[in-house]
């Protein structure tokens, strides 16, 4: 692949469904804290949990998976309670009031993606979702090569495609995607649509492994936000009736106060007859 060329497929995120371990632990979560909590540390948005249960459907079964910039820990409860792992690890730089384990097996560190404390080829999967686009260039740079280092198998990363600039404030690198293919020359990418701000899934191995086969439509290049749904028309107003045509006036009776005014009204308007009359009439006033 060439440093210009950039291929992905694309997958909608209203196309996934909730089910299995997104929607248990999705349901935890909202018997702890309600669907709506009032401060949102580390409270996945809906568009989170069709991102979180898409990837794990992406990860390989294997013995050790490690996930990067854990949160409140719903997406490393996801994998823990997944089944397909002995030993699920986390790591962050601090806990967030919200976090959670509802498994065993789940092993939480404290720690920077630019030092991570693990051997190298320790573990046979590695997410690190959302975290990228946060680092500095310094950090950023040490951290990708802290988790390529670490994964023996199969690394799963998304970011934030082609961020509508002004950027969010807490991100401090936009991918594009002639910096994707630059950053991630051996990767294999897919669009996660969504309004406004799609991710893109970064995949790459280490094991020599090719990439399991997808099933999903080719992105066509074109703008990767999924559209909005189209707006209902507008109500069309009732026709209102025409107007019947309004009746002729009414011709106004003769003024009576005066006989020269009783006369000329004789004269325009009655029968001819009593128009003659007038006529001798008025020469007589004259």
């Amino acid at each position: 692949m060439s440093a210009t060329e950039f291929t992905a497929t694309k997958v909608e995120m209203d196309d996934i469904p909730l089910d299995g371990q997104a929607a248990d632990v999705k349901g935890r979560f909202e018997a702890i804290y309600g669907a709506e909590p009032e401060t949102r540390n580390g409270w996945f948005h809906p568009s989170d949990w069709p991102r979180a249960a898409y990837v794990l459907g992406r990860m390989d079964p294997g013995e050790r998976a490690l996930d990067v910039g854990v949160g409140a820990g719903q997406f490393l409860n996801m994998v823990a309670l997944s089944g397909r792992y002995a030993e699920v690890a986390g790591l962050d730089r601090a806990r967030f009031s919200k976090y959670q384990e509802f498994s065993e097996i789940i092993t939480r560190t404290d720690g920077s993606i630019d030092e991570l404390p693990y051997p190298d080829n320790h573990f046979d999967v590695v997410t690190c979702m959302e975290v990228l686009e946060h680092l500095p260039p310094e950090v950023f740079v040490a951290g990708l090569a802290e988790l390529r280092r670490v994964c023996r198998g199969q690394l799963l990363m998304t970011v934030p495609f082609e961020e509508p600039e002004p950027l969010s404030k807490t991100h401090l690198r936009r991918f594009e995607r002639t910096d994707i293919v630059e950053i991630f020359p051996d990767g294999r990418f897919t669009i996660l649509g969504r309004r406004r701000k799609p991710w893109v899934l970064i995949e790459e191995r280490f094991d020599g492994a090719p990439f399991a086969t997808l099933n999903e439509p080719l992105f066509d290049g074109a703008n990767a936000a999924t559209p909005a749904p189209p707006k209902k028309p507008a109500a069309v107003a009732a026709p209102v009736a025409a107007k019947k045509p309004a009746a002729p006036a009414k011709k106004a009776s003769p003024p009576l106060t005066t006989t020269g005014r009783a006369v000329r009204w004789a004269r325009r308007h009655a029968p001819a007859p009593v128009r003659a009359v007038a006529r001798r009439v008025r020469g007589l006033l004259r």
